[in-house]
Protein backbone atom coordinates (compact mmCIF):
# COMPACT_ATOMS: atom_id res chain seq x y z
CA UNK A 1 0.00 0.00 0.00
CA UNK A 2 3.35 2.07 -0.01
CA UNK A 3 3.85 1.93 -3.59
CA UNK A 4 3.14 5.22 -4.54
CA UNK A 5 4.76 6.95 -1.84
CA UNK A 6 7.88 7.61 -3.65
CA UNK A 7 6.38 9.47 -6.41
CA UNK A 8 4.57 11.58 -3.64
CA UNK A 9 7.36 12.37 -1.96
CA UNK A 10 9.48 13.43 -5.43
CA UNK A 11 5.78 15.62 -6.43
CA UNK A 12 6.33 17.15 -3.36
CA UNK A 13 9.82 18.19 -3.64
CA UNK A 14 9.75 19.45 -7.48
CA UNK A 15 6.89 21.42 -6.26
CA UNK A 16 8.95 23.33 -3.65
CA UNK A 17 11.81 23.36 -5.56
CA UNK A 18 10.00 25.38 -8.31
CA UNK A 19 8.28 27.87 -5.92
CA UNK A 20 10.14 31.35 -5.81
CA UNK A 21 10.38 31.95 -2.11
CA UNK A 22 8.93 35.51 -0.67
CA UNK A 23 11.46 37.72 0.16
CA UNK A 24 11.21 40.26 2.69
CA UNK A 25 11.31 44.05 0.50
CA UNK A 26 9.98 46.46 3.51
CA UNK A 27 9.55 46.17 7.67
CA UNK A 28 8.58 48.65 10.23
CA UNK A 29 8.62 47.17 13.36
CA UNK A 30 8.87 51.10 15.68
CA UNK A 31 12.16 50.32 17.56
CA UNK A 32 13.15 53.95 17.70
CA UNK A 33 10.96 55.09 20.80
CA UNK A 34 8.86 58.15 21.38
CA UNK A 35 8.02 58.46 17.89
CA UNK A 36 4.89 60.24 17.06
CA UNK A 37 2.21 62.47 19.15
CA UNK A 38 1.13 63.48 22.72
CA UNK A 39 -0.51 65.90 24.66
CA UNK A 40 0.38 68.35 27.93
CA UNK A 41 -1.39 70.08 30.37
CA UNK A 42 -2.98 72.91 28.54
CA UNK A 43 -4.09 70.60 26.13
CA UNK A 44 -1.69 71.13 23.17
CA UNK A 45 -0.41 68.81 21.02
CA UNK A 46 3.56 67.95 20.62
CA UNK A 47 5.01 65.49 18.08
CA UNK A 48 8.90 64.14 17.72
CA UNK A 49 9.21 62.38 14.36
CA UNK A 50 12.86 63.40 13.95
CA UNK A 51 14.60 60.76 12.20
CA UNK A 52 11.44 58.83 10.72
CA UNK A 53 11.33 58.27 6.97
CA UNK A 54 8.99 55.54 6.34
CA UNK A 55 5.84 56.65 7.80
CA UNK A 56 3.76 59.77 8.98
CA UNK A 57 0.48 60.09 11.14
CA UNK A 58 -2.51 62.11 10.49
CA UNK A 59 -3.79 63.42 13.65
CA UNK A 60 -5.84 66.76 11.91
CA UNK A 61 -8.80 65.31 13.98
CA UNK A 62 -7.69 64.18 17.05
CA UNK A 63 -7.79 65.69 20.68
CA UNK A 64 -5.03 65.02 23.48
CA UNK A 65 -5.39 66.23 27.15
CA UNK A 66 -2.46 65.25 28.81
CA UNK A 67 0.77 63.52 28.55
CA UNK A 68 -1.19 60.07 29.11
CA UNK A 69 -3.05 60.76 26.12
CA UNK A 70 -0.77 59.87 23.14
CA UNK A 71 0.07 57.91 19.50
CA UNK A 72 3.80 57.21 19.60
CA UNK A 73 6.46 54.14 19.95
CA UNK A 74 7.19 53.03 22.93
CA UNK A 75 10.19 50.12 23.64
CA UNK A 76 8.07 47.20 24.96
CA UNK A 77 8.03 44.17 24.11
CA UNK A 78 11.00 45.37 21.49
CA UNK A 79 9.35 48.40 20.39
CA UNK A 80 5.63 48.99 19.21
CA UNK A 81 3.15 51.99 18.43
CA UNK A 82 0.39 52.25 21.18
CA UNK A 83 -2.27 54.61 20.80
CA UNK A 84 -4.29 55.54 24.41
CA UNK A 85 -6.65 57.94 25.46
CA UNK A 86 -7.33 60.10 22.62
CA UNK A 87 -10.43 61.94 21.47
CA UNK A 88 -10.79 60.44 17.24
CA UNK A 89 -9.05 59.19 14.98
CA UNK A 90 -5.62 58.62 14.04
CA UNK A 91 -4.57 57.47 10.70
CA UNK A 92 -0.41 55.42 10.57
CA UNK A 93 0.59 55.92 6.63
CA UNK A 94 3.70 54.23 5.13
CA UNK A 95 5.43 55.75 3.12
CA UNK A 96 4.85 54.51 -1.08
CA UNK A 97 6.65 51.29 -1.30
CA UNK A 98 8.12 50.28 -4.67
CA UNK A 99 6.72 46.88 -5.99
CA UNK A 100 7.38 47.62 -9.91
CA UNK A 101 10.24 45.09 -10.05
CA UNK A 102 7.93 41.81 -8.45
CA UNK A 103 5.69 39.25 -9.31
CA UNK A 104 3.14 40.18 -5.88
CA UNK A 105 3.60 41.78 -3.01
CA UNK A 106 2.11 40.97 0.42
CA UNK A 107 1.37 43.10 3.03
CA UNK A 108 1.44 41.74 6.98
CA UNK A 109 0.94 43.53 10.26
CA UNK A 110 0.30 42.81 14.42
CA UNK A 111 -2.74 44.03 15.45
CA UNK A 112 -3.59 44.13 19.25
CA UNK A 113 -4.95 45.41 22.16
CA UNK A 114 -5.22 45.32 25.82
CA UNK A 115 -7.74 46.49 28.30
CA UNK A 116 -11.68 45.23 28.71
CA UNK A 117 -13.55 47.93 26.68
CA UNK A 118 -15.84 46.60 23.91
CA UNK A 119 -16.95 49.60 22.26
CA UNK A 120 -15.91 48.88 18.51
CA UNK A 121 -16.86 52.76 17.35
CA UNK A 122 -14.03 54.05 20.02
CA UNK A 123 -11.88 51.27 19.60
CA UNK A 124 -10.42 49.73 16.92
CA UNK A 125 -7.55 49.49 14.54
CA UNK A 126 -8.55 48.94 10.68
CA UNK A 127 -5.95 47.74 7.85
CA UNK A 128 -5.98 49.44 4.36
CA UNK A 129 -3.64 49.39 1.61
CA UNK A 130 -3.87 51.73 -1.83
CA UNK A 131 -2.23 50.54 -5.25
CA UNK A 132 -1.20 52.97 -7.79
CA UNK A 133 -2.28 55.74 -6.25
CA UNK A 134 -5.67 54.40 -6.49
CA UNK A 135 -8.64 54.72 -3.63
CA UNK A 136 -7.74 52.44 -0.76
CA UNK A 137 -9.18 49.37 0.19
CA UNK A 138 -9.47 47.47 3.22
CA UNK A 139 -7.08 44.17 3.76
CA UNK A 140 -9.05 40.56 3.09
CA UNK A 141 -7.60 39.01 6.03
CA UNK A 142 -8.54 41.00 10.04
CA UNK A 143 -8.81 43.94 7.97
CA UNK A 144 -11.25 45.36 10.82
CA UNK A 145 -10.58 44.98 14.38
CA UNK A 146 -12.38 46.42 17.05
CA UNK A 147 -13.57 46.64 20.57
CA UNK A 148 -11.88 43.59 22.74
CA UNK A 149 -10.50 41.49 19.94
CA UNK A 150 -7.07 40.65 21.90
CA UNK A 151 -4.58 40.42 18.84
CA UNK A 152 -5.19 39.43 14.83
CA UNK A 153 -2.46 39.28 12.36
CA UNK A 154 -3.69 41.54 9.41
CA UNK A 155 -3.01 40.35 5.84
CA UNK A 156 -3.58 41.35 2.04
CA UNK A 157 -2.12 38.86 -0.59
CA UNK A 158 -1.13 38.96 -3.72
CA UNK A 159 -0.92 42.56 -4.50
CA UNK A 160 0.49 43.11 -8.45
CA UNK A 161 1.29 46.88 -9.38
CA UNK A 162 4.08 49.62 -9.59
CA UNK A 163 3.58 51.85 -6.33
CA UNK A 164 2.10 50.30 -2.57
CA UNK A 165 1.24 52.14 0.23
CA UNK A 166 -0.01 51.11 3.46
CA UNK A 167 -3.18 52.31 6.01
CA UNK A 168 -3.73 51.77 9.26
CA UNK A 169 -6.62 53.71 11.09
CA UNK A 170 -6.69 53.76 14.73
CA UNK A 171 -8.91 54.82 17.75
CA UNK A 172 -8.72 54.23 21.14
CA UNK A 173 -10.69 57.07 23.98
CA UNK A 174 -9.98 54.72 26.93
CA UNK A 175 -7.05 55.66 29.51
CA UNK A 176 -7.02 52.23 30.81
CA UNK A 177 -6.41 49.96 27.41
CA UNK A 178 -4.47 50.37 24.35
CA UNK A 179 -4.47 49.93 20.53
CA UNK A 180 -1.43 48.63 19.32
CA UNK A 181 0.55 48.26 15.86
CA UNK A 182 3.40 46.40 15.18
CA UNK A 183 5.58 44.51 12.30
CA UNK A 184 4.11 46.09 9.52
CA UNK A 185 5.88 43.70 6.86
CA UNK A 186 5.82 43.57 2.70
CA UNK A 187 6.84 40.61 1.32
CA UNK A 188 7.69 40.15 -2.39
CA UNK A 189 7.98 37.05 -5.30
CA UNK A 190 11.06 38.37 -7.67
CA UNK A 191 9.92 37.78 -11.28
CA UNK A 192 12.44 35.31 -12.63
CA UNK A 193 15.37 36.59 -14.03
CA UNK A 194 15.97 36.84 -17.77
CA UNK A 195 18.85 34.37 -18.59
CA UNK A 196 21.81 36.17 -19.87
CA UNK A 197 22.89 34.55 -22.95
CA UNK A 198 26.31 33.97 -24.30
CA UNK A 199 27.59 37.80 -26.22
CA UNK A 200 24.92 39.65 -24.18
CA UNK A 201 27.80 41.12 -21.93
CA UNK A 202 31.39 40.82 -23.46
CA UNK A 203 34.66 41.79 -22.85
CA UNK A 204 35.83 44.77 -24.13
CA UNK A 205 39.60 46.05 -22.78
CA UNK A 206 42.31 44.36 -20.73
CA UNK A 207 44.96 44.88 -18.42
CA UNK A 208 46.53 42.46 -17.73
CA UNK A 209 50.79 44.01 -17.34
CA UNK A 210 49.98 47.21 -15.77
CA UNK A 211 52.69 50.08 -14.33
CA UNK A 212 54.35 49.38 -11.08
CA UNK A 213 51.90 50.22 -8.81
CA UNK A 214 49.35 49.96 -11.02
CA UNK A 215 46.21 47.33 -10.73
CA UNK A 216 45.13 44.81 -13.46
CA UNK A 217 41.68 45.94 -14.86
CA UNK A 218 38.88 44.15 -17.10
CA UNK A 219 36.30 46.39 -19.39
CA UNK A 220 32.96 44.90 -20.02
CA UNK A 221 30.41 45.93 -22.46
CA UNK A 222 26.35 45.45 -22.18
CA UNK A 223 26.19 44.74 -25.67
CA UNK A 224 22.24 43.48 -25.24
CA UNK A 225 18.85 45.45 -24.81
CA UNK A 226 18.54 43.81 -21.37
CA UNK A 227 19.22 45.22 -17.87
CA UNK A 228 20.94 43.23 -16.12
CA UNK A 229 21.79 42.78 -12.80
CA UNK A 230 25.72 42.09 -11.80
CA UNK A 231 25.09 40.27 -8.86
CA UNK A 232 24.49 37.68 -11.51
CA UNK A 233 27.49 37.68 -12.85
CA UNK A 234 31.39 36.16 -12.15
CA UNK A 235 34.89 36.79 -13.43
CA UNK A 236 37.41 33.79 -13.73
CA UNK A 237 40.46 32.41 -14.86
CA UNK A 238 41.61 29.00 -16.63
CA UNK A 239 43.96 26.73 -15.07
CA UNK A 240 46.76 25.24 -17.80
CA UNK A 241 44.14 21.85 -18.26
CA UNK A 242 41.82 25.08 -19.32
CA UNK A 243 39.54 24.24 -15.80
CA UNK A 244 37.71 27.48 -14.20
CA UNK A 245 39.55 29.09 -11.35
CA UNK A 246 39.63 31.99 -9.25
CA UNK A 247 35.95 32.34 -9.78
CA UNK A 248 34.76 35.40 -8.35
CA UNK A 249 31.40 36.97 -7.89
CA UNK A 250 31.53 40.80 -9.39
CA UNK A 251 29.68 42.01 -6.43
CA UNK A 252 27.47 40.83 -3.81
CA UNK A 253 24.69 43.99 -3.84
CA UNK A 254 22.40 44.42 -6.81
CA UNK A 255 23.76 46.89 -9.08
CA UNK A 256 21.71 46.85 -12.58
CA UNK A 257 24.19 47.00 -16.25
CA UNK A 258 22.28 49.39 -18.56
CA UNK A 259 22.45 48.12 -22.34
CA UNK A 260 25.15 49.95 -24.18
CA UNK A 261 27.50 50.69 -21.48
CA UNK A 262 30.93 50.23 -20.40
CA UNK A 263 31.84 48.65 -17.23
CA UNK A 264 35.76 48.40 -16.15
CA UNK A 265 36.36 45.89 -13.32
CA UNK A 266 39.28 46.05 -10.77
CA UNK A 267 40.22 45.07 -7.03
CA UNK A 268 41.60 48.89 -6.73
CA UNK A 269 40.83 52.08 -8.54
CA UNK A 270 43.38 53.72 -6.77
CA UNK A 271 45.50 51.35 -9.24
CA UNK A 272 44.19 52.48 -12.69
CA UNK A 273 42.90 56.10 -12.30
CA UNK A 274 46.29 57.44 -11.60
CA UNK A 275 47.39 55.83 -14.58
CA UNK A 276 44.45 56.74 -16.97
CA UNK A 277 42.60 60.18 -18.51
CA UNK A 278 39.14 58.12 -16.47
CA UNK A 279 36.11 60.41 -18.38
CA UNK A 280 33.27 58.13 -16.13
CA UNK A 281 34.64 57.80 -12.56
CA UNK A 282 30.87 55.62 -12.17
CA UNK A 283 32.17 53.47 -14.41
CA UNK A 284 34.38 51.40 -12.12
CA UNK A 285 33.28 48.31 -10.06
CA UNK A 286 35.86 47.59 -7.27
CA UNK A 287 35.39 43.64 -6.82
CA UNK A 288 36.21 42.17 -2.97
CA UNK A 289 38.38 39.69 -4.48
CA UNK A 290 39.76 39.99 -8.56
CA UNK A 291 41.68 37.34 -10.37
CA UNK A 292 45.20 37.56 -11.11
CA UNK A 293 45.74 37.42 -14.55
CA UNK A 294 49.29 36.19 -16.52
CA UNK A 295 50.90 39.20 -17.90
CA UNK A 296 51.99 36.83 -20.60
CA UNK A 297 48.98 34.73 -21.50
CA UNK A 298 45.70 34.00 -19.72
CA UNK A 299 42.29 33.46 -20.14
CA UNK A 300 39.43 35.96 -19.22
CA UNK A 301 36.15 34.34 -18.30
CA UNK A 302 32.88 36.11 -17.69
CA UNK A 303 30.34 33.69 -16.38
CA UNK A 304 26.76 33.71 -15.15
CA UNK A 305 25.33 33.00 -11.93
CA UNK A 306 25.19 29.09 -13.37
CA UNK A 307 28.76 29.29 -14.40
CA UNK A 308 27.79 29.15 -17.64
CA UNK A 309 30.11 31.26 -20.15
CA UNK A 310 28.87 34.53 -21.39
CA UNK A 311 31.98 35.50 -23.44
CA UNK A 312 35.69 34.44 -22.84
CA UNK A 313 38.86 36.11 -24.28
CA UNK A 314 42.25 33.72 -24.30
CA UNK A 315 44.98 36.52 -24.60
CA UNK A 316 48.76 36.57 -25.08
CA UNK A 317 51.18 39.48 -24.91
CA UNK A 318 51.73 38.89 -28.73
CA UNK A 319 48.51 40.39 -29.81
CA UNK A 320 50.36 44.05 -28.78
CA UNK A 321 51.28 46.45 -31.66
CA UNK A 322 54.73 44.68 -32.68
CA UNK A 323 56.63 47.94 -32.80
CA UNK A 324 56.16 48.53 -29.04
CA UNK A 325 58.98 48.95 -26.91
CA UNK A 326 57.28 47.42 -24.21
CA UNK A 327 53.67 45.84 -23.07
CA UNK A 328 53.84 47.31 -19.57
CA UNK A 329 50.89 49.76 -18.62
CA UNK A 330 49.11 49.35 -21.99
CA UNK A 331 45.50 47.61 -22.04
CA UNK A 332 43.94 45.31 -24.98
CA UNK A 333 41.10 46.90 -26.80
CA UNK A 334 38.30 44.84 -28.62
CA UNK A 335 38.03 46.58 -31.74
CA UNK A 336 34.58 45.24 -32.90
CA UNK A 337 31.31 44.07 -30.55
CA UNK A 338 30.53 41.70 -33.67
CA UNK A 339 32.78 40.52 -34.31
CA UNK A 340 34.41 36.68 -32.01
CA UNK A 341 35.60 37.66 -29.09
CA UNK A 342 38.54 35.05 -29.75
CA UNK A 343 39.71 36.77 -33.18
CA UNK A 344 43.20 37.94 -33.21
CA UNK A 345 42.35 40.98 -35.53
CA UNK A 346 39.73 41.96 -32.70
CA UNK A 347 42.31 43.18 -30.60
CA UNK A 348 44.74 45.67 -30.63
CA UNK A 349 46.92 47.92 -28.10
CA UNK A 350 45.33 50.88 -27.03
CA UNK A 351 46.41 54.38 -28.91
CA UNK A 352 49.22 56.20 -27.49
CA UNK A 353 47.58 59.33 -27.98
CA UNK A 354 44.77 57.88 -25.61
CA UNK A 355 47.02 57.06 -22.67
CA UNK A 356 47.27 53.69 -23.83
CA UNK A 357 44.46 52.40 -22.15
CA UNK A 358 40.73 53.87 -22.50
CA UNK A 359 38.97 52.08 -19.12
CA UNK A 360 34.80 53.19 -18.51
CA UNK A 361 34.73 54.29 -21.84
CA UNK A 362 34.54 53.81 -25.46
CA UNK A 363 38.21 52.58 -27.11
CA UNK A 364 40.38 53.97 -28.54
CA UNK A 365 40.34 51.29 -31.38
CA UNK A 366 36.97 50.61 -32.52
CA UNK A 367 35.17 50.19 -35.72
CA UNK A 368 34.67 53.54 -37.38
CA UNK A 369 32.46 54.69 -40.44
CA UNK A 370 33.43 53.24 -43.70
CA UNK A 371 36.41 54.90 -45.09
CA UNK A 372 38.98 53.46 -47.29
CA UNK A 373 42.20 55.40 -46.72
CA UNK A 374 43.06 58.03 -44.05
CA UNK A 375 41.15 61.20 -43.46
CA UNK A 376 43.09 63.89 -41.86
CA UNK A 377 41.79 67.62 -41.38
CA UNK A 378 43.62 70.97 -39.93
CA UNK A 379 42.43 73.92 -38.24
CA UNK A 380 42.40 76.96 -37.37
CA UNK A 381 43.99 78.50 -41.06
CA UNK A 382 45.59 80.72 -37.92
CA UNK A 383 45.97 80.58 -34.09
CA UNK A 384 47.64 82.85 -31.43
CA UNK A 385 48.44 80.85 -28.30
CA UNK A 386 47.65 83.86 -26.24
CA UNK A 387 45.08 81.82 -23.43
CA UNK A 388 42.31 84.46 -24.85
CA UNK A 389 39.98 81.16 -25.41
CA UNK A 390 40.09 81.66 -29.29
CA UNK A 391 42.22 79.77 -31.46
CA UNK A 392 44.79 78.90 -28.87
CA UNK A 393 45.57 75.66 -30.72
CA UNK A 394 46.53 74.46 -33.77
CA UNK A 395 44.61 71.27 -33.99
CA UNK A 396 45.20 68.01 -36.34
CA UNK A 397 41.80 65.45 -36.56
CA UNK A 398 42.61 61.97 -37.81
CA UNK A 399 40.35 59.02 -39.03
CA UNK A 400 41.55 56.06 -40.17
CA UNK A 401 39.95 52.77 -41.60
CA UNK A 402 41.44 49.97 -39.75
CA UNK A 403 43.60 49.65 -36.19
CA UNK A 404 47.40 49.69 -36.73
CA UNK A 405 48.53 52.88 -38.33
CA UNK A 406 51.78 55.24 -36.65
CA UNK A 407 52.02 58.67 -37.25
CA UNK A 408 54.73 61.04 -37.48
CA UNK A 409 54.13 64.70 -37.45
CA UNK A 410 56.54 67.31 -37.62
CA UNK A 411 56.53 71.26 -37.75
CA UNK A 412 59.05 73.00 -40.15
CA UNK A 413 59.25 77.36 -40.48
CA UNK A 414 58.87 79.13 -43.87
CA UNK A 415 62.45 78.20 -44.58
CA UNK A 416 62.29 74.45 -44.29
CA UNK A 417 64.18 74.17 -40.85
CA UNK A 418 62.78 71.78 -38.55
CA UNK A 419 61.63 73.10 -35.27
CA UNK A 420 59.26 70.56 -33.48
CA UNK A 421 57.74 66.85 -33.74
CA UNK A 422 54.05 66.25 -32.46
CA UNK A 423 54.34 62.89 -33.01
CA UNK A 424 57.23 59.57 -33.64
CA UNK A 425 55.70 56.57 -34.42
CA UNK A 426 52.84 57.34 -32.26
CA UNK A 427 49.91 54.67 -32.62
CA UNK A 428 47.03 55.82 -33.81
CA UNK A 429 43.08 54.92 -32.59
CA UNK A 430 40.48 54.70 -34.64
CA UNK A 431 39.70 58.76 -34.62
CA UNK A 432 41.80 61.81 -32.51
CA UNK A 433 43.52 64.46 -32.76
CA UNK A 434 46.87 66.07 -32.00
CA UNK A 435 47.64 69.75 -30.93
CA UNK A 436 50.00 72.18 -31.17
CA UNK A 437 50.61 75.07 -29.01
CA UNK A 438 52.98 77.13 -31.03
CA UNK A 439 56.55 76.36 -28.69
CA UNK A 440 59.45 74.04 -30.10
CA UNK A 441 61.17 71.39 -28.98
CA UNK A 442 62.65 73.08 -25.94
CA UNK A 443 59.37 74.70 -24.80
CA UNK A 444 60.07 77.67 -26.33
CA UNK A 445 57.58 80.21 -27.76
CA UNK A 446 58.50 80.39 -31.98
CA UNK A 447 58.40 83.30 -33.43
CA UNK A 448 55.25 84.58 -35.56
CA UNK A 449 54.98 83.69 -38.83
CA UNK A 450 54.11 80.89 -41.30
CA UNK A 451 54.55 77.22 -40.62
CA UNK A 452 54.41 73.96 -42.52
CA UNK A 453 52.97 70.89 -40.72
CA UNK A 454 53.79 67.12 -42.54
CA UNK A 455 51.50 64.41 -41.35
CA UNK A 456 52.60 60.55 -42.31
CA UNK A 457 50.47 57.82 -41.57
CA UNK A 458 52.01 54.43 -42.01
CA UNK A 459 50.75 50.78 -41.68
CA UNK A 460 52.64 47.64 -40.40
CA UNK A 461 51.78 46.48 -44.17
CA UNK A 462 54.15 48.99 -46.24
CA UNK A 463 51.12 51.70 -46.96
CA UNK A 464 51.63 55.01 -46.15
CA UNK A 465 49.59 58.69 -46.69
CA UNK A 466 51.05 61.77 -46.54
CA UNK A 467 49.08 65.05 -45.55
CA UNK A 468 50.32 68.47 -45.77
CA UNK A 469 49.12 72.09 -44.09
CA UNK A 470 50.35 75.62 -43.86
CA UNK A 471 48.92 77.52 -40.48
CA UNK A 472 50.62 81.37 -39.35
CA UNK A 473 51.27 81.62 -35.52
CA UNK A 474 50.13 85.15 -35.03
CA UNK A 475 49.99 87.06 -32.08
CA UNK A 476 46.91 89.26 -30.67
Amino acid sequence: MFSNLPKFLILIILLINNTLPAQELWRESFDIPGKGIWGTENETIQSDFTGITKWSLNYSNVKLQDAGDYAKTVSTSGGRFEVVDIEGEITWISEIIDISEYIKADIRLNAAETGSNTNANAKYLKAFYKLDNRPEKPFTINSSNSGNWGSAVAEQKDLVGSQLQIIVKMANSYASDKVILDEVVVTVEEKPAEPILRGDVVVNEVMFNPKEYGSDYVEIYNNSSKTIDLKRLKLASRTDNLELTQVYQLTGSKQFFEPGTFLALTKDTAGVFPFFSIQCKTCFLQMPKFPSFNNDEDFVVLLDENLNVIDELHYTNKMHHPLLAGEEGIALERVSFTEPTNDFSNWHSAASVAGYGTPGHKNSQRETAEISKPEVTFSPESFSPDFDGFNDEYQIDYKIPKPGCLANISVFDAAGRFVMKLANNEILGSEGKFTWNGEDQTGQRLNLGVYVVLVEIFSLTGESWHFKDGVVLTGK
